[in-house]
């Protein structure tokens, strides 16, 4: 198999989608249109039929390009149509240049190496299989759980579909108090990015809650895309956190899609609140696999 190798402007983005879309393991992160936000000088690797694609997003460190992970992209690695066993993507991922070291780079969950020409380090997506009728997956949510989803009902918590992009974004930026990490401003105006663009493309949606004095309180974004929908970003203020809401706004999107062949997936495997909170609805984490150069020196995650 030849392997080319482009810069994302050199490259044929309907064909690369393509690709995505016809993936045994299909993602949204390696979609033209959200790589151009998350690192906007990526390069790719792709086979000449574009049945089998690599995503590399380039940045510079310290003066010199190294493949690093962007923010708001938690798997890359190798998509294609055939067959990945761990002989065919240590292959492909032979095909980086050397002249880039990986400072840090995910590969999703169906990419396996073997060999220790990487240092590698296991990460954990979070999922809930939403095949089953809603009764079936509610009879696995944790006991505590119940309570607080009848406690946001008490408190007359009511959720709305669709609240502006604007209002997600800056209740994310100035009011949310679940999330460790908050968002700086570069975070910030990539999410907008992301989140504008996704619903643009009609795979973004967002959730609001509101106090009985119809106060915005927590809202989660989702970006469906074939067969997974991801919980892209879940914000909550205080009341938000005392009332349940998160868990009775997640409770009605299991509601919604249940007995469908869906996939209710906390990406991000930093994010420890989120993907907990996914936990008590009985999600099971799956292991992928983080992988740089051994020895690589920049003081880097």
């Amino acid at each position: 198999m030849k392997i080319n190798h482009y810069h994302n402007k050199d490259i044929d983005l309907d064909k690369w989608d393509k690709c995505v879309q016809n993936a045994i393991n299909p993602a949204i992160y390696p979609l033209s249109w959200y790589l151009h936000i998350t690192s906007p000088d990526w390069e790719g690797l792709f086979s000449d039929d574009y049945k089998t694609i690599v995503p590399l997003p380039i940045v510079k460190k310290l003066g010199r390009q190294v493949v690093y992970q962007p923010e708001f992209t938690w798997q890359l690695g190798i998509f294609s149509s055939e067959s990945l066993n761990p002989g065919v993507v240590e292959n492909l991922l032979s095909h980086i240049p050397s002249k880039y070291r990986i400072g840090s780079y995910h590969l999703n969950k169906y990419n396996v190496i073997e060999s220790g020409k990487y240092a590698v380090y296991p990460l954990q997506t979070t999922e809930l299989q939403l095949i089953s009728s809603y009764d079936k997956i509610r009879a696995e949510y944790k006991s505590s759980l119940h309570t607080r989803v009848e406690r946001a009902k008490q408190n007359r918590v009511s959720m709305v579909k669709s609240i502006t992009n604007h209002d997600f974004v800056n209740f994310a930026y100035k009011f949310d108090r679940f999330n460790t990490l908050r968002l700086n401003p570069t975070r910030l105006i990539l999410l907008r990015q992301i989140v504008s663009n996704a619903i643009r493309y009609r795979m973004g949606e967002i959730y609001g809650a509101y106090t009985k004095e119809n106060n915005l309180c927590a809202a989660i974004f989702l970006i469906h895309y074939k067969g997974r929908s991801i919980i892209h970003y879940a914000v909550s203020d205080n009341d938000g956190i005392e009332s349940g809401a998160l868990y009775m706004m997640i409770d009605n999107v299991i509601i919604t899609h249940s007995g469908k062949s869906i996939i209710l997936s906390v990406d991000d495997p930093f994010n420890s609140n989120l993907s907990d909170l996914l936990k008590y609805f009985g999600a099971k984490s799956y292991t992928f696999t983080k992988i740089k150069t051994k020895r690589f020196l920049l003081n880097i995650k």
